[in-house]
């Protein structure tokens, strides 16, 4: 990643509806410099953009992390797997 010689003064992880809109809100002031960072790829996939398509994308390790939780004593410690 090149940030031009600069260094930022915030840097935005996540690029989502709310990691873009903090740095929109930080980019109004132009003294500030902001470094938005999102991990993964296009977002190519049909499903992504389909209401409750991600259903569809929980076993599909090109948009999902697969990620597992910690055994959760609330839950009879059980994990939340990757589906």
């Amino acid at each position: 990643m090149s940030l031009g010689g600069e260094i930022p003064d915030y840097i935005v992880v996540g690029a989502g509806s709310a990691g873009a809109v903090v740095a929109a809100r930080l980019t109004e002031d132009p003294s500030i410099r902001v470094a938005l960072v999102e991990a993964g790829g296009e977002d190519r996939n049909p499903w992504i953009h389909i209401p409750l398509g991600y259903g569809k994308l929980f076993r599909a390790p090109g948009v999902n992390w697969m990620y597992t939780g910690v055994p959760e004593p609330g839950l009879n410690n059980r994990v939340c797997a990757k589906a």
